[in-house]
């Protein structure tokens, strides 16, 4: 027997679909995860639902996927409030699947957490690409999930060059990979006007501003003359703003 669809049901039932999702993926947060961690998750899910409602141009993407967690609190937003969106989004995954990479930068070589040995290589190992798209598949149809693996900067050349973002999650821990980021999407204009822009590792490295996500975050702020909005810290870790305006650099 055919398995039923959600399009095959009467239309009141239909409406009802995405906002049961989201019930249970929010009393799905209370059990599985740490107070941090559910706060992290739910800032991530309302940052959706601000772009969705704020008509912020572009896809959404994430920068370090790991466990898949916040990948997943992306994905269930996306299908409660992108079923009435004038246009489709689509989610963005980037990771090496390998955990992180050598540290090769003088930033990076003194952080307390690469010191400690927690940030070496091959750290932060979590899902596979095929675990990764089946958990946020379990939200969004297969066709709106985009994995690329690799190092970052191996690709994010991989970007059609009319890509704009609305949302960029970065969980990169290190100084490095957040830069690298950072450079690349805004050198190539990537990021939309009024893009949300979610920094998770921000109070590591003691919340040093000469370490991390930090450094990297003020340095590309300097480069790129970037506007923008600081929407404050989520959890114990993570900081958010909202992009305005940014120069082209040559």
């Amino acid at each position: 027997m055919r398995s039923k669809k959600v399009q095959d049901y009467p239309l009141w039932v239909q409406y009802l679909v995405p906002w049961y999702r989201e019930f249970l993926y929010l009393t799905g947060l209370r059990r599985r995860f740490s107070l941090s961690q559910r706060v992290v998750n739910q800032k991530l899910y309302l940052g959706v639902e601000y772009v969705y409602g704020a008509e912020v141009e572009g896809e959404i993407a994430e920068f370090g996927t790991m466990t898949g967690a916040t990948a997943q609190a992306m994905a269930a937003a996306m299908a409660t409030f992108g079923r009435y969106a004038k246009t489709s989004k689509k989610l963005l995954l980037f990771d090496s699947f390998a955990g992180l990479p050598t540290v090769d930068s003088p930033i990076d070589s003194t952080s307390a957490h690469v010191l400690s040995g927690a940030w070496e290589a091959g750290t932060c190992h979590g899902v596979t690409p095929k675990e990764l798209k089946n958990m946020c598949a379990r939200y969004i149809p297969s066709s709106h999930i985009r994995i690329y693996a690799g190092w970052f900067k191996d690709t994010l050349h991989k970007l059609p060059p009319a890509t704009k973002l609305a949302l960029l999650h970065i969980d990169s821990d290190l100084y490095q990979s957040a830069y690298e980021v950072l450079d690349y999407v805004f050198t190539y204009r990537l990021v939309a006007e009024g893009a949300a822009l979610f920094f998770d590792d921000w109070n590591c490295n003691r919340a040093s501003p000469d370490r991390g996500e930090r450094k990297a975050w003020a340095q590309i702020v300097e480069k790129f003359g970037i506007e923008y909005s600081d929407g404050g810290e989520y959890g114990w870790s993570a900081r958010k703003f909202i992009v305005h305006t940014y120069k082209a650099v040559e």
